[in-house]
């Protein structure tokens, strides 16, 4: 099989979500932005014709009380506004023309990866503004810190607080596999070192366990409390700077262990607060006029289709937007028309829990213990033979008639590492599943997720944490996430 390029992949992959069938537009109302501040247009390179980037925030505010958002987990101890609201505010981005009407009238949302989004990467040879789409970008994981070149797409949300006020605790479990040694670690760390993580309740290690080990199956050894602190160790010898967020190791972190710490952590984030920001700002681009202030939209009046595209992280946290029923807006509206998760199996983001901890991710050979995501996998409905339910990824759109077009595309890795086959096989590979007429699956086989050979997920070196038997290709068709 040939591989595609990059750019062609892209191209192809819009072409997917241009041909669904889409749905017209519905009458002007207002969303749940209640203000969106922007900055000064910038000039994009020219494309053929004039096109701009907008960046600003967007701030919105959540009623705990509405049904559609009562589903978010922990919405009902968030603090509140005076108008008995919960506030959230994102990042944005939005590239389109100058000229609203020299463009196809269609907006494509992009649910960025671990905040990783530049607006002048919107493909290689510009395919998607040369057909007039206007690109958003927003910020949606709560939990990233704002690095990054150029700085991430990063999102704010509250933290969650008993009724009487007093902190949230709960366990908290963390695994380090390091690709270069390192004395110190994030407190969460695996593909979320670019978050802080949940502190520790305190900084007394007395309670709280740490092993290692080489392999996945190995025992785990524990590592004495005294030989490891709260603590940031890159500057000064242990323990000396302690920090809530951080893990020194006396004699350092090694590439050839599994590190597993279990600990007790403080002031979780509402982190499903980003799937409705992802809901509300599109639903206002789409179909409002200005916000409350009587700031204009910059998209008004232009936007007749609306797209959602995520890759990889962005594409799980598309499929736990849809099935949390996230594309019916506040005004009971459908807000995409068409949906394409790339990349992506069967895998739903476990963004909407206590802890959330969105950017983190198994593998054959990392986060073996680190929890899957919720059942349903499939677009239509399936027995889960554990919990005895019947169910699918669709159940509440189809309530509300908010069903998008999908196109679900793949890869070989996706398929068979990262529970693909769900979509396509009821779950003990005993028969094939009815897919819905409104959903169609690609699987490119023979391909990779990634383009990048990452170390810290493949060693070449037996007796290593991450070895492997058969080395990988490492094609360079693909992007790596």
């Amino acid at each position: 099989m040939k591989r595609m390029s990059s750019a062609r992949w892209k191209r192809w992959s819009v072409i997917a979500a241009l041909g669904m069938t889409l749905l017209g537009w519905a009458p002007s109302a207002e969303a749940r932005i209640r203000s969106i501040t922007l900055d000064t247009p910038t000039p994009f390179p020219d494309v053929g014709s004039p096109y701009v980037v907008i960046t600003g925030i967007a701030i919105g505010e959540i009623d705990p009380r509405d049904p559609l958002d009562a589903v978010i987990q922990d919405i009902h101890l968030a603090p509140l506004d005076s108008g008995k609201l919960v506030p959230y505010s994102t990042k944005i981005a939005i590239v389109t023309p100058v000229d609203l009407s020299t463009g196809n009238h269609t907006m494509l949302f992009n649910i960025v990866n671990r905040g990783s989004g530049n607006v002048y990467d919107v493909g290689s040879d510009l395919f998607l503004l040369k057909q007039g789409f206007s690109v958003v970008f927003a910020g949606w994981q709560a939990d990233l810190l704002p690095t990054g070149n150029p700085p991430f797409f990063t999102m704010s949300a509250p933290v969650a607080h008993e009724r009487n006020g007093e902190t949230i605790t709960g366990f908290v479990r963390s695994e380090f596999t390091l690709s270069v040694p390192a004395s110190t670690q994030n407190i969460v760390a695996g593909s979320s070192t670019i978050t802080a993580g949940y502190p520790t309740v305190s900084l007394d290690n007395s309670q709280d366990t740490m092993t290692m080990r080489v392999h996945q199956d190995d025992p785990k050894v524990p590592i004495p409390n005294t030989d490891w602190a709260y603590a940031d160790c890159s500057t000064v010898p242990f323990p000396d700077v302690l920090n809530p967020q951080k893990v020194c190791l006396r004699n350092g972190f090694d590439t050839n262990h599994i590190y597993e710490l279990v600990y007790t952590a403080r002031d979780p984030i509402v982190m499903g607060l980003g799937l409705a920001a992802i809901r509300d700002l599109a639903s206002f681009l789409r179909y409002a006029d200005k916000d409350d202030l009587g700031n204009p939209n910059p998209l008004a009046g232009a936007i007749k289709y609306a797209l959602l595209y995520g890759f990889s992280q962005g594409a799980g946290t598309l499929r736990s937007y849809l099935g949390l029923g996230f594309n019916e807006d506040e005004a009971h509206r459908q807000v995409f028309d068409g949906m394409q998760p790339e990349r992506n199996g069967g895998g739903r983001n476990p963004i909407n829990v206590r802890f959330s901890q969105p950017g983190r991710g198994g593998s054959q050979h990392t986060e073996a213990q680190y929890p899957g995501s919720d059942s349903p996998a499939s677009y239509g409905d399936t027995l889960d033979p554990l919990a005895g339910i019947r169910g699918g990824l669709l159940d509440r759109c189809r309530r509300s008639s908010t069903c998008p077009k999908i196109v679900h595309t793949m890869s070989a890795y996706e398929y068979w590492e990262g529970s693909g086959a769900k979509l396509t096989t009821d779950s003990l590979g005993r028969f094939d599943l009815n897919i819905p007429d409104n959903v169609r699956i690609y699987q490119f086989a023979s391909t990779q997720h990634a383009a990048s050979r990452r170390s810290h997920r493949c060693r070449p070196r037996p007796g290593s944490a991450n070895f492997c038997p058969i080395p990988i290709p490492t094609p360079t068709t693909f992007a790596a996430c």
